[in-house]
């Protein structure tokens, strides 16, 4: 049994296209073995009426009426325009020549078979293979839909490859689909207060109405396929109509992890289409076109963040040279002050004050390369702890503060940032701890400080999370500071909450900061 739209067919129905002078008997004979033949007198006569027919297989005489009016090999242009339009009918060249030539010439236009009518059994073969070619066209169909579906992702594959937006994504893929054979409009559609609003359209046309809402909204509100056959009675009268000329709607969700970005509208002008099969080829094209919006519009935020941070940083560039050139005036005039009073008054507090210059010289310089690199640069070499520690003590307002250095050890470090850690750990004891002793020793694997203090409360996170939440400003600032030059320096930590240093508080009131992993020069050979 064979189905029409709606209309139940009982036999094979067969379009004959033949020439003016034969084939009436060959017709009589395909009717009276109970197949409907319906006959046309040229190629442009049955391309007319293609569309009305559900045919299983053309039968077509060469010499027929050609497009240009001519009776010349019309057949072999019957078989081409089919191939083109309709590859899935079955073709039988029924020929009054016996030419080589042309039979090769036709099964190279794929044509099913070849009867010479000049034979004595022309009709049995013709019987024959008119039988062959209806028993073999589900089949044919079958493997056309898979060419054409195939063929559709390809396609919708290549626009996903070369689109770089959003909007280059949803025009590419809905032009390439309305352009196939199988297919004849496409759109993509966001619902906006339960209306759908056309974003992108396959076709030409600059405006669209949308007559059949009703697939596009439930395939976005529920979150699945939904194929829809279309009521010609609501677009015959709008000519602006999405829907028109279409019989059938696959509305396809496109949803990537979570997010929705709208439905794919594929229209087809039959109502034999949109399959189980072909629904499940476009829930997978659905998700590779969501994930490719996805994709893009995370490049896209990507970019502006990029671009964000590169303003950030260039106005961090330039906030560094205002604040280099602010200080480094007074600066330089207060260096030169005090050599004048050096060179009049000899005192050890001249010299005092020539470090601490120098050290603001320097942090003037760090700063403006962090602006100019994004990070600090360090360059290790020997030194001896004991004297960066000394000379880091003597930059710091210490009060009535002492300290003790108790260690020995030289070991591999940038002297410049070992100093600036120091500084700003003895700054941080003068800020939190009461007047007391501050202490400096070796370690086994590094070296520890010390000082009488209240303990320091540690985040979630451990100790240094504090300079995040700590209403202390200066705490959070010494804080982050000893933590990026430790980070550095590659040194590890030696105990607890997974930061590269460790700040321990211990029951006797004194907050340590054990420093490890800490490389020493290896030791000379005789």
């Amino acid at each position: 049994m064979y189905l029409l739209g709606k209309v139940m067919k009982s036999q094979p129905t067969v379009l004959f296209v033949r020439s003016p002078s034969q084939d009436r008997a060959a017709i009589s004979m395909l009717r009276d073995s109970g197949l409907t033949v319906h006959e046309f007198d040229g190629v442009r006569d049955l391309e007319c009426a293609l569309g009305d027919y559900d045919a299983d297989c053309v039968v077509t005489n060469c010499e027929v009426e050609n497009l240009d009016g001519t009776q010349y090999l019309g057949g072999l242009t019957v078989i081409e325009r089919l191939r083109e339009s309709h590859p899935e009918l079955p073709v039988v060249l029924f020929a009054e020549v016996t030419n080589g030539d042309i039979a090769r010439e036709a099964y190279s236009r794929d044509v099913f078979g070849y009867v010479p009518s000049t034979v004595n059994d022309a009709h049995q073969r013709l019987l024959a293979q008119v039988d062959a070619a209806v028993a073999s066209s589900p089949a044919r169909q079958r493997a056309n839909k898979r060419k054409q579906l195939n063929e559709a992702v390809r396609l919708v594959n290549q626009a996903l490859v070369r689109s770089q937006s959003r909007m280059d994504i949803e025009r590419d893929i809905t032009a390439v689909l309305a352009g196939t054979a199988r297919y004849s409009e496409a759109c993509t559609v966001t619902c906006q207060h339960d209306r759908p609003v056309v974003r992108a359209l396959g076709s030409q046309r600059d405006h669209v109405s949308i007559t059949a809402p009703e697939p596009l909204r439930r395939a976005e509100s529920e979150d699945r396929l939904v194929v829809a056959d279309i009521d010609p009675a609501t677009v015959a009268d709008d000519t602006d109509a999405l829907e028109t000329d279409c019989s059938r709607v696959l509305a396809v969700p496109l949803v990537y992890d979570g997010a929705s970005y709208g439905v794919l509208g594929v229209y087809a002008d039959r109502v034999d289409i949109f399959d189980t099969e072909e629904q499940d080829t476009f829930r997978e094209v659905g998700h590779n076109i969501a994930l490719a919006i996805d994709a893009s519009q995370t490049k896209d935020a990507l970019q502006q963040r990029t671009t964000e941070l590169e303003r950030q940083k260039e106005r961090l560039r330039e906030l560094a040279q205002i604040i280099s050139h602010e200080l480094r005036n007074p600066l330089q005039a207060a260096m030169g002050r005090v050599e004048l009073l050096a060179t009049e008054h000899a005192a050890e507090e001249f010299d005092a004050i020539q470090r601490s210059h120098t050290r603001m010289s320097f942090l003037i310089d760090d700063l403006m390369e962090i602006a100019r690199q994004g990070g600090r640069q360090y360059t290790v070499e020997p030194v001896t702890l004991s004297d960066v520690m000394a000379d880091a003590w003597t930059t710091v307002d210490t009060g009535g503060s002492t300290i003790e250095i108790d260690c020995t050890e030289t070991i591999l470090a940038d002297g410049n940032r070992l100093c600036q850690l120091a500084e700003n750990f003895f700054r941080l004891a003068m800020e939190q701890g009461d007047t007391g002793k501050i202490t400096v020793t070796d370690t086994a694997d590094g070296f520890a400080l010390e000082y009488d203090g209240v303990p320091l409360e540690a985040g979630n996170k451990g100790p240094f999370e504090l300079y995040y939440a700590s209403s202390d400003e200066g705490v959070g600032l010494h804080l982050a500071v000893i933590r990026e030059i430790a980070q550095g320096h590659g040194w590890e930590i030696a105990q607890g909450h997974g930061w590269e240093i460790a700040l321990s508080n211990e029951s006797t009131e004194r907050v340590r900061l054990n420093v490890t992993d800490v490389k020493r020069p290896a030791a000379k050979t005789t």
